[in-house]
């Protein structure tokens, strides 16, 4: 989880967490045999008031960044450029993990700010692993 505005506002040129976003960074590496479908894997922050927010897709969350900046004046080339600009960040779930292979990324969650700053944040993962495993794996981190 990165609560540093000041590298958020260096790496994205926006203060993320006043905006409502909180962006979370994972590594995954996949240390099986076999690859693992990402495509239905979940991810969520359960707060310390048990509130808890799914992740967002990039664009929503570019959405929500110039929702709050209040930028309602672009040409459709800039934005379409920042947008994607914005999406290289993501972490790629779409295409599985291959047998050792690892990625990384950010995981955007749209919450209100003052949660995104609170204590007692909770990453939760399930729904990992393939579709013939019984046993998918669920993972839970804290965050601060």
């Amino acid at each position: 989880m990165l609560t540093d505005e000041d590298f958020l506002y260096d790496t994205f040129d926006a203060n993320l967490i006043s905006a409502g976003i909180l962006p979370v960074r994972v590594m995954l590496a996949n240390s099986a045999a076999e690859s693992v479908d990402l495509k239905d894997a979940r991810f969520e922050v359960r707060s310390q008031a048990g509130r808890s927010f799914r992740a967002s897709k990039a664009d929503q969350a570019f959405k929500r960044l110039i929702s709050y900046y209040g930028i309602s004046v672009y040409n459709k080339a800039g934005y379409k450029e920042s947008k994607n600009d914005f999406a290289e960040y993501a972490l790629d779930t779409k295409t599985a993990l291959a047998a050792a292979e690892s990625r990384q990324g950010f995981l955007f969650f749209l919450m209100p700010s003052e949660v995104a700053r609170g204590a007692g944040l909770v990453l939760l993962v399930s729904r990992l692993g393939s579709k013939q495993s019984v046993n998918q794996t669920a993972v839970e981190l804290k965050l601060n």
